[in-house]
């Protein structure tokens, strides 16, 4: 196996294996560190080769939409929040300004490939001092939740040798999935909402984008939801 790339590698072992492993230790001492409240947290990001807004840099991934699902108690219910910026102005203030008014000073923050988004709120600190410390604190809170899958504490034939969140979350819950979206994957996601933003000549076609970004945000983030509960009952 070692000439070969890690996710062949890793569907491999799985294979071999035949089924569902789990290192239940492991994992139960990875989902030991998580603290409610639970915030499932995912952000969408557009680049450009100029920058379009004061303090970017080009190509740098600014940010324009999160979506944030909350849970304050094991199996209790859930409040979602978002924000889509909807104009050619910058969008990063009045994200952060939402961001800031639902995020709760204690608790875990739930994401999927945590460099992403930590990387996110370091650049955007620098840039807005206002919000510096309430990012950096954030990113103290941050949990990276692809961990078990990426690390083989949760073993299954059915990812393929992935880590994604679009390979773990049909396996784990069959009815939920991205394939009833519009927008199926990020890179879709920033080229429609500039197309949305910056050609304002089709207002329907706009609202029709607005309206599939915020559905497939929420579908980052509420799959978060159903895996890590999917974890929970691997452990007992």
């Amino acid at each position: 196996y070692s000439v070969l790339g890690k996710a062949t590698q890793k569907y491999l072992r799985a294979r071999d294996i035949g089924s569902r492993t789990v290192d239940t230790a492991t994992l139960k001492e990875f989902l030991s560190q998580i603290q409610y409240p639970l915030h499932f947290f995912d952000y969408e990001t557009s680049q450009n080769l100029v920058p379009v807004w004061d303090g970017t840099k080009p190509y740098q991934q600014v940010t324009f939409q999160y979506s944030l699902h909350i849970q304050h108690e094991p199996g209790g219910k859930l409040d979602h929040f978002e924000y889509l910026h909807r104009d050619i102005s910058n969008p990063i203030p009045p994200l952060l300004e939402s961001l800031a008014q639902h995020i709760k000073p204690s608790g875990s923050v739930l994401v999927w490939y945590e460099s992403f988004e930590k990387s996110r709120n370091s650049e955007m600190a620098a840039a807005y001092q206002t919000y510096a410390r309430f990012l950096e604190e954030l990113n103290n809170r941050v949990i990276d939740l692809m961990i078990p899958f990426s690390e083989e504490m949760v073993i299954d034939p059915r990812f393929m040798g992935s880590s994604s969140i679009k390979a773990v979350l049909p396996v784990f819950n069959p009815s939920l999935s991205y394939k009833d979206l519009n927008i199926q994957e990020g890179g879709s996601a920033s080229r429609l909402w500039k197309e949305a933003v910056f050609d304002i000549s089709n207002p329907h076609l706009q609202k029709s984008i607005f309206a599939d970004l915020i559905k497939y945000c929420e579908r980052d983030t509420y799959a978060m939801v159903e895996i890590y509960e999917q974890l929970r009952k691997l452990v007992g």
